[in-house]
């Protein structure tokens, strides 16, 4: 039997080969440590499931479009590795990224924090807890109501699972911040930015995205509404 990977990366995806293709190089030509790549799809997305033929990754198919955060949560369910992090299908990962966010979270000084959470380089200016600069490009972390949270994030499997993973009252926003804020407030542990991991993401303006946004206003005032915030 083969030992358990030390980290499992789970990709829900649907409709965007080629920038899935993209973020899967990312992972084989970054990650060194032990890993497994989880992609979520669903059943009736044939040219993602072709395109993942020949991959080193599990594909776990859904019964139709369920939306990003279930999909999330079934590949969560079935990993196997000590930690767990959920990458967007239009992201890539910066070289030792997911080393570095291990070693921070291990280290003796970050035992009360709870999840790493990566810099991306998002256009986004509202609410920045924390931004660096590499190569000329901003990236970042943000909070709500003044707690950083992780739109991608490292966590423990053991405290994923703890929390109940993302909360399927959300649908394709929102489950993110609210994960954080579980880890914050149920676990009484930090969400703090870790320096050496970077994420580079696309935020796609797309078909698809186009069919997703009219959800975001639900999902956010579904937070808000749930955090009394």
């Amino acid at each position: 039997m083969s030992a358990a990977p030390l980290v499992s990366i789970v990709i829900p995806t649907l409709a965007r080969v080629a920038s899935l293709r993209r973020c899967l190089d990312s992972i084989e030509s970054t990650v060194g440590l032990s890993h497994e790549t989880i992609c979520v799809t669903s059943d009736d997305d044939s040219d993602t499931r072709d395109a993942l033929a020949g991959r080193n990754v599990r594909v776990v198919l859904e019964r139709g479009r369920t939306g990003f955060v279930r999909a999330a949560n079934a590949g969560f369910r079935v990993a196997a590795g000590e930690w767990l992090l959920q990458l967007n299908d239009d992201c890539r990962l910066l070289p030792h990224s997911v080393a570095n966010a291990i070693r921070f979270l291990e280290a003796p000084a970050h035992v009360n924090v709870g999840q790493a959470a990566f810099f991306h380089d998002t256009p986004t200016l509202r609410n920045v807890y924390q931004e660096i600069t590499l190569d000329g490009r901003a990236f970042r972390v943000h909070h709500v109501r003044g707690l950083c949270f992780a739109n991608f994030g490292l966590v423990r499997r053991s405290l994923a699972e703890r929390l109940g993973y993302y909360d399927e009252r959300f649908r394709m926003y929102g489950a993110d911040p609210d994960f954080s804020l579980k880890v914050w407030h149920e676990a009484r542990l930090e969400v703090r930015p870790c320096p050496g991991a970077l994420v580079e993401h696309d935020e796609l303006v797309d078909e698809r995205a186009g069919v997703e946004r009219p959800q975001q206003h639900a999902d956010n005032a579904a937070l808000f509404a749930k955090w009394r915030m």
